[in-house]
């Protein structure tokens, strides 16, 4: 007869045996406890060269595609750390699923994972080919910092020279078509130039796709030697014309479209989506109000939530460089204003590097007037990121007392920072809108190139 005790080792090595052998890539899915509703967190685990890697997606939060810092499975344990996030999921494997805990910051909730499927978003403006004009890759080289970059250049059909433009994407690395929440707003952009007889090339930014790296720490300034490349490309292109050459830059590319402009006098035109016309440091606090208000406090708490942020801007704006003494005095200000040691160390870390240190302190107003080219301004209403409020009053403010005649500004009803038809303008908006990019704006800027003389 066989005994009990080697059933129980067969059946102990049988649930090991099927356990090592399970497969757990794939989109896991489930729902934690938030006061008196559920918030979804979501788990795409792949697995590469022998080890598991993870992206975290909230829906609800409009978080996607968030790197997560480690993943390990031993055949039934599952444990994913979200160091940016101070989190980490433990789990043990039953049948199909992961019975666990999510854990942030101390507190604890339930979070059973089941496997599910991405949620699918509707972007109508999707471009379709095959599609009615040239599409060619195309290669370029910004020869100060010797870096090749690469992009797309879309030419109508027929026989040119055509206007042309450059498109600058925002802070951050950026694709050609500077994707996001499976938007592609610079590709729909392209796509409705082209098809409208303007050429468009728009190109990876440094370190994204196929473009080079590049130094590390660029700021604006470096990036606008990138955007410069590009337009020294299209002035060589035999099929463009050369005096209709233009810079479309999004936020902070339309910060870099009037950095080229005044260093050249052959750009044809400009067009600012969202480019901030004050300095770095006001342009972020504003921004920090509006995004707190939006998730509930009043305007008042909003610009006394971060107070501190006032004076470390202001230390960043009077240092003469970027050191450890001025880290030093950061840290001294987060201490004295009793912020946590975690928060206190990001802050450090997002202040206290190249890029930002150098965008606090740049003020785009001397640029804007050294630029005499014709320039359309547009920003949306509802933009949290870069209030119309704002920067368009600044704009007008530059314009009245310079005698900027050069000068179209409008301020878009109902749209975001991305220039959708949105509700709030909430950052959370984003993902869930279908639409790209308003086709009023679109239109907008096609007549505004064609009529210029």
């Amino acid at each position: 007869m066989t005994s009990l005790k080697k059933i129980m080792s067969v059946a102990l090595l049988f649930v090991a045996t099927v356990a090592s052998a399970q497969d757990i890539t794939g989109y896991w899915k489930g729902n934690i406890a938030a006061g008196t509703s559920q918030l979804e967190l979501c788990f795409d685990i792949t697995k590469s060269g022998g080890e598991y890697k993870a992206t975290l997606d909230v829906p609800q939060q409009a978080v996607f595609n968030l790197p997560v810092s480690s993943v390990s499975f031993d055949g039934m344990n599952l444990t994913i750390s979200i160091t940016q996030m101070n989190a980490e999921y433990s789990g043990q494997l039953v049948i199909n699923s992961f019975m666990g805990k999510f854990s942030q910051k101390g507190i604890t909730f339930d979070l059973n994972l089941a496997k599910g499927e991405r949620m699918k978003f509707t972007r109508s403006q999707q471009v379709v080919r095959p599609v009615p004009y040239h599409e060619d890759e195309v290669k370029f080289k910004n020869t100060r910092e010797g870096i090749t970059l690469a992009g797309t250049l879309t030419t109508p059909q027929g026989n040119g020279p055509f206007p042309a433009v450059v498109l600058i994407s925002g802070s951050g690395t950026q694709d050609r078509n500077e994707e996001l929440l499976d938007h592609k707003p610079f590709e729909v952009i392209a796509d409705y130039l082209t098809r409208n007889g303007i050429a468009v090339l728009r190109y990876d930014d440094r370190g994204a796709g196929e473009s080079e790296k590049g130094k590390k720490g660029s700021t604006s300034l470096d990036l606008s030697y990138d955007a410069e490349a590009a337009f020294e490309y299209l002035k060589a292109d035999p099929d463009i014309d050369h005096s209709k050459i233009g810079l479309i830059g999004h936020s902070e590319g339309g910060i870099i479209n009037y950095m080229v402009a005044a260093r050249r006098n052959d750009v044809g035109f400009l067009i600012s989506l969202a480019g901030p016309a004050v300095k770095g440091a006001k342009l972020l606090r504003v921004q920090q109000t509006l995004m707190l208000m939006e998730s509930g406090l009043t305007k008042e708490q909003a610009e006394t939530a971060y107070g501190f942020y006032d004076e470390i801007f202001e230390k960043i704006i009077e240092s003469s460089e970027l050191n450890d003494a001025l880290t030093t005095d950061v840290r001294a200000i987060l201490k004295k204003s009793e912020v946590p040691d975690q928060m206190a160390a990001e802050v450090v870390k997002q202040i206290c590097e190249p890029w930002m240190y150098y965008f606090l302190r740049f003020d785009p107003t001397d640029n804007i007037v050294k630029v005499n080219c014709p320039a359309l301004l547009l920003n949306g209403n509802k933009d949290v990121q870069v209030a119309s409020f704002q920067n368009l009053s600044a704009y007008r403010k530059i314009a009245e007392e310079h005698g900027k005649t050069n000068m179209t500004i409008r301020e878009m009803k109902d749209l975001n920072h991305l220039f959708q038809h949105c509700q709030t303008g909430s950052t959370r908006e984003y993902a869930v809108i279908e639409e790209t990019v308003s086709p009023e704006v679109l239109q907008i800027i096609v007549d505004y190139i064609k009529n210029l003389k």
